[in-house]
């Protein structure tokens, strides 16, 4: 997490070079500017590079809301961050939890979903290790999103273990599928994919969750005003049953899917997102 922080106070230093859009310039310019990066079902992308899920359908209505076109910037979830802070992209919608680091770059929503975070590791590894402090060792390799929460959960639960960032879920789980790792930090549905696998059984060795967070959008700490429209309007579909009218729909096995591999890549280093 110091190293997180570290990594975010470079992004406080890019603040002035870009501008915040405000509720004003965003009805002003007819377009609301919305970062997203590939994270099933939040965001799935297919092969043509198109957009679908959880967030694509929330924001689309909530540009209707606000009487404006939606435009979607594309990037890897760990520079999300920097792409409202430079002022490429207006909010963040991309099952983006509200957390301590990044608050201290970012305003938030109030929160629209939640999501627990489990261990999803190798059997064979798990017989060996016997507990989850038994993880903790060199020859068992996890992976972690680069930038997300998962890596939080990795480095503070197995800071002893062989630890892999990635720029997405989709390519951790390629990862599994190739024997390159032995367990992910996930959340579902990714658990659920790859605890169907055939070629090498995967289990979830823990009953409760290594830790929940909630979503919401994010914003410039200057833009007040989008911020207020937000809560506004995640209040009103709250009391319509619109959450979880949408979590019905996204996050089923059905509907649940990884998509295309995003076409971007996170640093080698801790990213800032």
């Amino acid at each position: 997490m110091k190293i997180l922080i570290a990594g975010l106070a470079g992004v406080m230093a890019l603040a002035a070079a870009g501008e915040a859009a405000d509720l004003a310039e965003i009805k002003e310019r007819g377009t609301l500017r919305v970062a997203v990066a590939s994270l099933s079902p939040f965001a799935i992308s297919d092969a043509a590079g198109a957009l679908t899920g959880f967030e694509i359908d929330s924001t689309t209505a909530l540009a209707a809301h606000l009487g404006v076109a939606v435009e979607y910037v594309e990037r890897p979830f760990c520079k999300l961050a920097d792409a409202v802070i430079e002022g490429e992209a207006d909010m963040i919608a991309s099952g983006y939890s509200n957390t301590p680091a990044r608050r201290l770059v970012l305003d938030f929503s109030l929160p629209y979903h939640d999501t627990e975070y489990y261990l999803v590791i190798a059997r064979d590894k798990v017989k060996k290790a016997k507990t989850l402090r038994g993880l903790n060792r060199k020859d068992v390799s996890i992976g972690y999103q680069k930038g997300g929460v998962s890596g939080d959960v990795a480095t503070g639960e197995f800071s002893g273990a062989a630890l892999q960032g990635f720029s997405s879920f989709a390519k951790i789980i390629d990862a599994l599928r190739a024997g390159d790792i032995d367990g992910a930090v996930m959340f579902s549905p990714y658990q659920d994919l790859v605890k169907k696998e055939k070629r090498r059984k995967f289990i979830v060795p823990h009953e409760f969750a290594l830790m929940r967070t909630i979503e919401a959008f994010a914003v410039d700490p200057e833009s007040e005003d989008l911020r207020e429209a937000l809560n506004e309007w995640v209040i009103a579909r709250d009391l319509d049953g619109y959450w979880d009218d949408l979590e019905k729909k996204w996050f089923n096995p059905e509907n649940a899917v990884i998509g295309a591999l995003p076409p971007y890549r996170c640093p080698g280093k801790i990213p800032t997102g």
